[in-house]
């Protein structure tokens, strides 16, 4: 079985029909469709007390909250950062404790009990754990899929500038089974092949 990789900055498509064919063939059943990643994207999140609301099945996005949004990145002040969402087990915080730290390593396992999850609300500003200047940010999220009910596992990837109220998302993925998924993986499918 072929493992799943990290995200890479810039992902390379690069295999022919032939190494194509061989790597579907090398995949367990389970693991064709099982992770959803959203691709390269720009999603600027306003420095706003709305921010940005986005379902992370259809990809929709805005500023007002649509019914059936999943996550919702805003600012409860200029400069802060925050995290909402429609339940109050939203947010991976890997201290499993309402201050974080949210922003989590790559390959950092985002599942488990939904007690290691929260919504932060406007009084925790998680700005100072972000990585200004950098696109290495990267939160953990659960939502429930609204074509399954079932609830499937997450992560954002944030480009974030010289202060914290800069930010976009620039990439996210889902694990579709229900399974945990590693922070920054993508599908095998995307992934550069090396056939020897």
């Amino acid at each position: 079985m072929i493992a799943e990789k990290p995200l890479n900055r810039s992902i390379r498509r690069r295999f022919g029909l032939a190494a194509g064919a061989v790597a579907l063939s090398l995949m367990s059943a389970s693991s064709m469709a099982a992770i959803v990643y959203s691709g390269p994207v720009n999603i600027p999140i306003p420095d706003t007390i709305d921010g940005i609301y986005m379902n992370v099945i259809t990809g929709a996005f805005g500023p007002t909250a649509p019914a059936g949004y999943d996550i919702n990145p805003y600012s409860a002040l200029p400069g802060q950062f925050n995290l909402w969402g429609p339940t109050t087990q939203v947010w991976l915080s890997s201290g499993g404790v309402i201050a974080g730290p949210y922003n989590l390593p790559v390959g950092f396992s985002v599942g488990g009990a939904a007690t290691n999850f929260f919504r932060p609300g406007g009084g925790t500003n998680l700005a100072a754990q972000l990585n200004l200047n950098s696109d290495q940010n990267y939160l953990g999220f659960r939502f429930t899929n609204e074509d399954t009910a079932a609830i499937n596992f997450g992560w954002l990837q944030l480009q974030v500038g010289a202060d914290a109220g800069t930010r976009a998302i620039i990439g996210y993925a889902y694990e579709d089974t229900g399974q945990p998924i590693p922070v920054g993986t993508v599908p095998v499918t995307l992934q550069e092949f090396s056939i020897d």
